[in-house]
């Protein structure tokens, strides 16, 4: 089962609270950075080359510039990268709860249980300002806002008799 996600905003979370090397990619180049290479290199152990050329794996990841700055400063050592999961799941899974998602949804999504997403999202009220589309579900929003409204609901009628057709 392919699980496709919408794209989540990254977390507001200081570099301190992440785990071992991840707390200095952060300070160097973001937070945000960080949890792309705990999602892509998590629980491996890789070499930092301290120049890394274009065609390398932290070049995709990052870009170019920041995976040459955190060559320069980080580079030349085989580290553990941790992967933050639970940091990381508990951020996407609050954000989808704020999008309407259920619990069952988040689960599959995130490959949790029910009850652990129960957990994570205790006290998450959902925000109608909040909108997360996944790729899959692109074609049932709505072309306006981008949402998924009930089919044939007021706002979506494409047959009104009491509108004149002006084709």
């Amino acid at each position: 089962m392919t699980r496709v996600l919408p794209h989540i905003p990254p977390p507001d979370v200081k570099p301190e609270t992440l785990p071992g090397v991840l707390a200095d990619v952060a300070r160097l180049v973001g937070v945000p950075a960080a949890f792309r290479l705990a999602a892509a290199w998590g629980g491996r152990r890789l070499h930092l080359p301290r120049e890394p050329k274009p065609s390398h794996e932290l070049c995709r990841i990052l870009g170019v510039r920041q995976a040459r700055l955190l060559g320069r400063h980080l580079g030349g050592e085989e580290r553990h990268w941790p992967s933050a999961k639970t940091l990381r799941h508990a951020h996407d899974a609050k954000w989808l709860r704020r999008a309407g998602w259920s619990h069952k949804r988040i689960a599959e999504a995130l490959g949790l249980s029910q009850n652990h997403v129960a957990t994570l999202t205790s006290g998450v009220n959902q925000d109608p300002d909040v909108c997360l589309v996944a790729h899959e579900e692109l074609e049932d929003a709505c072309p306006t806002c981008g949402r998924r409204h009930r089919r044939g609901g007021p706002a979506h009628k494409t047959n009104d008799d009491r509108q004149l057709s002006l084709f």
